[in-house]
């Protein structure tokens, strides 16, 4: 792994350009002086995206903040950033805003964002009356007396009942099936504090700001940011937004010429990561407005707005959103995620086998390195010290506060999705040097025992270091990590040996964690063996109620990518 990182670093430095401060230091007061995105605008973000991504990648930065700051991220505006800038924040939903708002800032730019929302439901055609009805109350409201505005609000307060189907609750917005509307936005205008737009991105930002009607474009000012597109390397490019419906965010930061997609992504503890696209990330449906999407170019001038619609935009496409999940390139049936490296593939894709597998587990090398920082992180706040909770969240992907911060079961389930998804592969690699099929590019003897050997090879050069509780330094190789990850607990409430699925007599003995604790353990295996998610679910199950719950009745599938090869 040490030569790959120094490939990936030599790499990143033959392209990026020396820092030049050609102009002085930005003032925290955002300036629009071009009130209109263009496509030359387009190209320098997405060139800016993709020096971030790489060198986040190499290893140069390691949280969004980080990655502004520096030079070899960021040598075009790093200079530029003024002493008064205060530390950016960017968990995943934040991480496309927060870069399009500091380039925007940069380049004198327009720039807008939601800061609020409603669920669709609201808005249907026998919902019309409650809302006009509300809208009504509330122009009477401004002017009323005090006796008369107790009434009226509760009143109101009634009517978003009956709209909320009779529960008091909203629901949450992240994870609304039905998708949601947006209701008000926020334009940046001249002057404006750029630490408090930052701030303000935070903190009225989530996946719930992209869980919108994928086909319809909004209106006045209130319009949908981002457009989805068609599925080719001149639409999905660097910053280029990946929306998971399951409540994850990825940004674009490279297509390879065999059609892989790089991505960075934020998370709750502030940390960036770069991960490959594939099953992790689900599908969904046009109203709930997930997958490949591009900025919508607009302009803001004297409180004027002008953006481009959906049929206005050339690569507009709706295409990845078909209901089937058989897609069809070259008259070949495949799943989406062949169909769009296939797509993105400059010609025909060709698999070269030992090559795939190699780049496979150095992918999944980095993966669990960068889930040994997010473990590390809990460990160091001393969250497993803590005593843990009489139940679980009311679901385990999808919450707030500590749990949130410093567990992990989103991570695992697409670590998990990516493991499955390269065992697939070998499988298919297989299958294809069978058929002696010309999509492979192999021209060995024994395809098998050459992956094997590749396979065996790989694995001792990635390892993670563990230190235990008794302050021991364990050392973790690859298969180590590949064939415990069933094992390895996403509930930051567990002592490092846990967290690593180190669970021998030994290991268990240092760990001193209580028996509540391994007890919670043992009934976490079910959520531990599941790797699609499903935030739907309730899961705020006490212990004892845990192991009889449905969610715990899932079994281990086999994803062993090292059996594949047997």
């Amino acid at each position: 792994m040490k030569i790959l990182s120094l490939l990936i670093l030599a790499s990143y430095l033959s392209t990026a350009s020396a820092s030049v401060n050609y102009k002085s230091k930005k003032t925290t007061s955002w300036n629009i002086s071009n009130t209109s995105w263009n496509l030359s605008f387009e190209k320098e973000y997405s060139e800016f995206i993709a020096r971030i991504g790489k060198a986040k990648k190499a290893g140069l930065c390691s949280t969004t903040d980080e990655c502004l700051r520096s030079p070899k991220a960021n040598p075009k505006y790093s200079a530029l950033n003024p002493t008064a800038l205060k530390s950016i924040f960017a968990d995943c939903a934040d991480l496309p805003y927060i870069l399009r708002a500091y380039f925007s800032w940069m380049n004198d730019l327009p720039f807008s964002y939601p800061n609020a929302l409603l669920p669709a439901d609201w808005f249907s055609e026998e919902n019309q009356e409650i809302l006009n009805e509300i809208k009504e109350l509330q122009i009477e409201l401004s002017n009323a007396g005090f006796i008369r505005r107790r009434f009226i609000k509760a009143k109101i307060k009634k009517l978003r009942k009956e709209l909320n189907g009779g529960s008091r609750k909203v629901p949450d917005l992240r994870y609304n099936a039905s998708g949601n509307v947006i209701k008000s936005k926020v334009f940046v205008k001249n002057g404006d504090d750029v630490n408090t737009i930052f701030r303000n991105i935070s903190n009225s930002i989530s996946t719930a700001s992209f869980r919108t009607k994928a086909s319809e474009s909004g209106d006045t000012k209130n319009f949908r940011d981002t457009y989805p597109v068609r599925i080719d390397r001149d639409s999905i490019k660097p910053g280029t937004i990946l929306y998971d419906p399951n409540g994850h965010i990825g940004v674009v930061y490279e297509v390879t010429p065999n059609g892989k997609i790089h991505l960075i992504d934020a998370h709750p503890d502030n940390s960036l990561t770069a991960i490959t696209y594939g099953e992790k990330f689900s599908r969904t449906s046009v109203k709930i407005g997930g997958g490949f999407s591009n900025w919508r170019p607009f302009s803001y001038e004297d409180s004027q707005v002008n953006f481009k619609t959906n049929e206005e935009l050339e690569d507009y496409d709706l295409s990845q959103y078909q209901k089937s999940k058989d897609f069809t390139f070259n008259g070949k049936v495949m799943s989406f995620y062949e169909y769009v490296r296939n797509k993105l593939s400059i010609g025909n894709l060709v698999y070269e086998p030992v090559k795939e597998l190699r780049e496979l587990l150095g992918e999944l090398c980095y993966e669990f390195q960068e889930r040994k920082l997010s473990v590390d992180k809990a460990i160091a706040s001393g969250i497993n010290k803590q005593a843990h909770p009489s139940t679980l969240p009311s679901n385990i992907y999808g919450t707030d506060g500590d749990w949130e911060t410093y567990s992990t079961p989103s991570r695992d389930a697409r670590l998990k999705a990516s493991i499955r998804e390269g065992r697939d592969l070998v499988k298919k690699m297989i299958i294809l040097d069978s058929k002696r099929d010309p999509a492979l590019l192999y021209s060995g003897a024994d395809l098998r025992s050459d992956l094997e050997l590749t396979y065996n090879q790989e694995v001792k050069k990635c390892s993670v270091s563990v230190e235990s509780s008794i302050n021991i330094n364990i050392q973790m190789n690859l298969h180590e990590m590949l064939t415990s990850i069933y094992k390895q607990s996403f509930d930051p409430y567990h002592c490092i040996e846990l967290r690593w699925g180190l669970t021998s007599e030994e290991n268990l003995k240092n760990c001193q964690d209580s028996k509540d604790k391994l007890d919670w353990y043992q009934e976490e295996q079910g959520l531990r063996n599941t790797i699609d998610r499903d935030y739907s679910l309730k899961m705020d199950f006490s212990l004892f109620e845990l192991g009889n719950a449905e969610i715990s009745l899932v079994e281990q599938e086999n994803i062993s990518i090292l059996n594949a090869l047997k």
